[in-house]
């Protein structure tokens, strides 16, 4: 699987990219990623059918199941009752185990941006390697900018590929897809990517592309503010 695959499969992951929004949006302290060993990255309980299973959870655990079942993350509106019980138990058995609920601070009055954690879940699907700092967070966009990481540059942008990751500006990167010819416009890219701060057909997984018109778009190859990288 090339690095673009990866990251097309990863955007198409609903649960992935709803818990990406859902985290930037506050509504959960926490977002899902296939890469276990990030800081903060919390597993799935091994069984849960009981209170007495409940009680044995970390509150890591207890959160996740919290909201997936639709209740507060912080749990504090579970009854011990039959009726939240089986809502828990349902969340449990839909929670893949393949995904670790990862805690990242998210305390403060901004919004959290996570086209970072999407680059770096994608790579890990890619080869199973964690592009993460010393604190083992994805590195941001300015680290990549700066050369903090592993990254080679690209020289020119007539050498970008697909599977080449791409800084736009200082705060966004994501994963371009494919590269795209026009007859009016100049010749662009499609990428995909995550924290784009909008849902639907141009929210977080969705490709989007360089348009074949305007010789201004963000996405087109030779345009300034772009910076290239390939692994």
């Amino acid at each position: 699987m090339s690095l673009a695959s990866a990251a097309i499969k990863l955007g198409e992951n609903k649960t992935i990219m709803d818990s990406y929004w859902n985290f930037h949006t506050k509504k959960q302290n926490w977002f899902f990623s296939p890469n276990p060993k990030l800081a903060g990255s919390t597993r799935k309980p091994n069984s849960f059918a009981s209170w007495n299973d409940w009680s044995a959870l970390s509150s890591s655990q207890k959160s996740t199941l919290s909201s997936l079942s639709g209740f507060h993350y912080t749990a504090s509106n579970v009854k011990k009752n039959n009726d939240h019980l089986a809502r828990l138990k349902k969340a449990y058995q839909e929670w893949d185990s393949r995904l670790y609920s990862t805690f990242w601070s998210n305390s403060g009055s901004h919004k959290i941006w996570l086209c970072n954690v999407f680059v770096g879940d994608s790579i890990y699907l890619y080869n199973q390697r964690s592009f993460t700092a010393a604190n083992r967070h994805y590195y941001d966009p300015r680290q990549i900018l700066n050369g903090q990481t592993s990254l080679k540059k690209r020289i020119g942008y007539e050498e970008t590929q697909p599977g080449d990751i791409v800084v736009i500006g200082t705060g966004h990167v994501e994963i371009i897809t494919s590269l795209e010819n026009h007859f009016i416009a100049d010749d662009g890219f499609c990428s995909v990517g995550a924290g784009r701060g909008e849902r639907g057909n141009n929210g977080d997984g969705r490709i989007r592309c360089d348009g074949a018109f305007n010789p201004r778009e963000t996405r087109e190859l030779d345009n300034k503010n772009n910076t290239y990288f390939y692994i």
